[in-house]
């Protein structure tokens, strides 16, 4: 018989063994690397808006410009072309999901026209170093981008509902890009006030066939909803009475 003093192994245990947890110094130090990089690409939108992107001088302004030095920028990017290029991909994203948010639950394609539109003119009067880098980079333009697929998409769907009168999608399509290319450049150099933002997407409504009463009503719906959901769903947002005012 087995001595009673044999003590029993311990029944395996089903808990899945914790992973882990992450040291507090790495986490701050990654969280630091993240705020650096993000300084940086804007820096690199408010200095290159506008302007070539070359030569030594352009680095110079931009560390001088984020307070860093030379070192610490290269740090993070290899050149100022890698800087820019994730600057301009993180503002084409970052537009994408964020016009989502008040976009892409309309099934109306009057005023998924209208709230797009005003979106774009709305941040770029919000945030003229935006409208500067996006116009500078040409990140309306293409083909294949997003923007320009779900404008297209929107007419089409215009045209299936009866609401758009258009021969051409894609002439229709380059109408309303070309409009909103000038009219954000125009907006950057202020030379225009909030107002024009309405006026210009209504005209841009007419263009496709709507009746002067029925672009007018569709651009202040879609504006007043702008202003009532944007201050929660869109970062950029400025909750500004002089630009309400002066959309009225």
């Amino acid at each position: 018989m087995a001595s009673s003093s044999l003590r029993r192994r311990p029944a395996d245990s089903d808990e899945e063994p914790r992973a882990p947890q992450e040291d507090h110094r790495v986490r701050v130090a990654r969280e630091k690397r993240k705020r650096m990089r993000a300084h940086l690409m804007q820096s690199v939108i408010t200095v290159c808006s506008g302007r070539k992107l070359t030569g030594s001088t352009v680095i110079e302004d931009v560390v001088r410009h984020a307070e860093v030095s030379r070192g610490t920028f290269y740090k993070y990017f290899e050149s100022l072309d890698e800087a820019v290029i994730e600057a301009a991909a993180k503002l084409a994203e970052e537009m994408t999901v964020g016009i989502a948010s008040v976009y892409d639950v309309l099934e109306d394609p009057v005023l998924r026209t209208a709230t797009g539109f005003q979106t774009f003119l709305s941040r770029s009067w919000m945030e003229p170093d935006w409208g500067a880098f996006i116009i500078h980079l040409d990140l309306l333009n293409g083909e294949q981008n997003q923007i320009s697929s779900k404008v297209k998409g929107d007419i089409r769907l215009g045209v299936e509902t009866g609401d758009y009168f258009v021969e051409s999608i894609d002439t229709a399509a380059d109408l309303l890009m070309g409009a909103k290319h000038e009219a954000i450049r125009r907006i950057i150099a202020g030379q225009e006030d909030a107002a024009y933002i309405r006026d210009i997407t209504a005209m841009v409504l007419r263009g496709f066939g709507l009746s002067h009463h029925k672009a007018e009503k569709s651009v202040g719906d879609a504006f007043a909803r702008l202003c009532n959901e944007a201050p929660g769903k869109l970062s950029w947002w400025r909750a500004d009475a002089a630009f309400a005012a002066g959309a009225d």
